[in-house]
């Protein structure tokens, strides 16, 4: 047997095995290009991946709120991204809380630009916006007595029902401020201040690698020279195979 053919042979049996995992390989690569071309399509900047074990890879730790806005009967904890009142999640919400306060059964929330009015189960009853303010941006919330005050940057202003305002003094006003939850409240809610990440970015680092850290895309580079490699060494032997049959 010549060199040249037991040359043949040694790289039609690699070929063939190393070919397998590199098309499962490619398949995967494949997916997750595709899925990425069609992020809008697929919602994937809105779409939420929370896995503990994932987390703990990026180096994302739960942490249990500590503090939030108390009621009579209740609670009410906010960050940019998810508000959170006496356990359920509260939907279509976003922005900094400023303060919140329940006055005669109506919980008043304020971010800089808004002001809600909840029912004590969660249900909303109106978000008040634009001119149906007395100004803007809100400062702070509070309240004096069974009056509900704003602190805006053109004054402080009142109201006993939250849609008619008139000009107050701060004298008096008890200012909506964080404080510390009980023990309950803060377990009950820490599931929905987990970490997490977009579904987008998970795919991403999976795509170029950098999930597995600095080293990440350098195995995916080590990765594309295989496929060259499988690429030419599969030109090599099928042009040989045709020179042998002619």
């Amino acid at each position: 047997m010549s060199r040249l053919t037991r040359a043949i042979r040694f790289a039609r049996h690699w070929h063939a095995r190393a070919g397998v995992l590199a098309a499962l390989f490619f398949l995967f690569l494949a997916f997750t290009g595709l899925a990425l071309n069609h992020t809008d399509a697929f919602k994937l900047d809105r779409k939420k991946v929370d896995a503990g074990w994932l987390m703990q890879w990026y180096g994302l730790k739960s942490e249990a709120p500590t503090h939030g806005y108390l009621f009579e009967s209740g609670y009410f904890i906010g960050d940019g991204e998810r508000w959170v009142m006496d356990g359920r999640e509260l939907s279509g919400v976003a922005g900094t809380v400023l303060g919140a306060v329940e006055i005669a059964g109506i919980r008043y929330i304020a971010t800089a630009a808004s002001l809600r009015l909840y029912q004590a189960d969660g249900s909303l009853i109106d978000k008040l916006t634009g001119s149906a303010l007395p100004a803007l941006p809100i400062h702070k919330l509070g309240r004096r007595d069974e009056t509900l005050v704003l602190d805006t940057a053109q004054g402080i202003y009142s109201s006993a029902d939250g849609l008619t305002w008139e000009s107050a003094s701060s004298e008096g006003v008890v200012w909506a401020h964080p404080q510390v939850l009980p023990a309950k409240a803060a377990i009950d809610s820490a599931e929905y201040f987990a970490p997490s990440l977009p579904l987008e970015r998970v795919l991403l680092d999976v795509h170029s690698g950098r999930i597995l850290g600095r080293f990440g895309p350098f195995a995916m580079d080590l990765v594309a020279l295989v496929l060259m490699a499988l690429a030419l060494s599969g030109i090599w032997i099928y042009l040989r195979s045709i020179r042998k049959r002619h």
